[in-house]
């Protein structure tokens, strides 16, 4: 085969031209040209002379090359988008994995198809959430029914909903060992596509595809983190902005000073800096700039508080 291929001569206008080698006597082979995107690709069958003697097989083998041609060319085709998809999850799940944010993705029967490192070192620790059966569960029973009620209506909205616009749910789980509540946000995978998916959709929908997207956050580490690219945007500094970080988390200007250890005076200060830089005048209005900005992010979507 390998003495046939260095061999093979220019395909003729016909799409396809037989090789034969003095180095292989016994055998020959007919290069066909691929059909489809992939046209400067070719198709190598070898064959022993002897299976070609009779000429009834030798002119039913041309008449199918130019399919076989097609075929080649569409398989090689899929092959390149294969990988191309492979090498493209690859990426999307190298990121996820650098990501603070905990991520998982859950099929429309509840399935975890996936978790990145944050998530599973929560789910690993049981820090308000767990898994159970490969399925995610708040480890308290009254944010379970709460946590799987809004998943339910995420992957399967009701069709009867007036707003055609996709719609998350966001909560606030009990911890075990802390005092500020795991916050969870549930989003839809597939956009423009979640009335679609499971029970409240079509029925021939596929179980086994991602239908939600469950985000769990640590108020002390990456809640804090999210605003970090907005107070940039603002110019802000790392103390002001980690101010900010303290009264979204639902710190009062006394508990923000306390814990950045600083006086109260200093804070306001600080506070007042931040309004100018931001053009706001209060406090409840500076966290609606940062909700707002959220909401870009994930491109308008609608959530609703459970």
């Amino acid at each position: 085969m390998r003495t046939l291929i260095d061999a093979a001569p220019p395909i003729s206008r016909r799409g396809f031209s037989w090789i034969r080698e003095a180095a292989t006597p016994d055998h020959c082979g007919l290069i066909v040209a691929t059909g489809g995107a992939h046209r400067d690709g070719h198709l190598i069958l070898a064959f022993a002379r002897d299976h070609l003697e009779d000429p009834a097989v030798t002119a039913q083998l041309l008449t199918l090359a130019p399919g076989l041609g097609v075929m080649a060319g569409a398989m090689r085709a899929i092959s390149a988008e294969l990988d191309q998809a492979d090498r493209r999850r690859g990426a999307m799940e190298a990121a996820l994995q650098q990501s603070e944010c905990g991520v998982v993705i859950i099929s429309a029967d509840q399935t975890v198809l996936f978790a990145n490192a944050s998530a599973q070192a929560i789910l690993d620790a049981g820090d308000g959430v767990e898994l159970r059966r490969n399925a995610l569960r708040p480890t308290r029973y009254h944010d379970a029914v709460r946590f799987h009620a809004a998943l339910d209506a995420v992957i399967a909205p009701p069709r009867h909903r007036e707003s055609q616009r996709e719609r998350g749910a966001m909560l606030l789980l009990e911890r075990t060992a802390a005092e500020r509540p795991l916050i969870a946000v549930i989003a839809p995978a597939n956009r423009g596509h979640a009335s679609d998916v499971g029970a409240g959709g079509d029925a021939d929908a596929p179980s086994g595809g991602a239908a939600a997207i469950v985000r769990l956050m640590r108020p002390e580490t990456s809640f804090a983190h999210g605003f970090e690219t907005i107070c940039q945007l603002h110019g802000l500094s790392p103390v002001e902005t980690q101010l900010v970080a303290s009264l979204a988390r639902g710190m009062t200007l006394g508990e923000a000073a306390t814990s950045m250890r600083i006086k109260t005076d200093t804070a306001r200060t600080y506070l007042k800096q931040v309004f100018a830089k931001t053009d706001m005048h209060r406090q409840t209005d500076l966290l609606q700039l940062f909700l707002r900005y959220q909401r870009a992010v994930s491109g308008e979507m609608q959530f609703d508080a459970a």
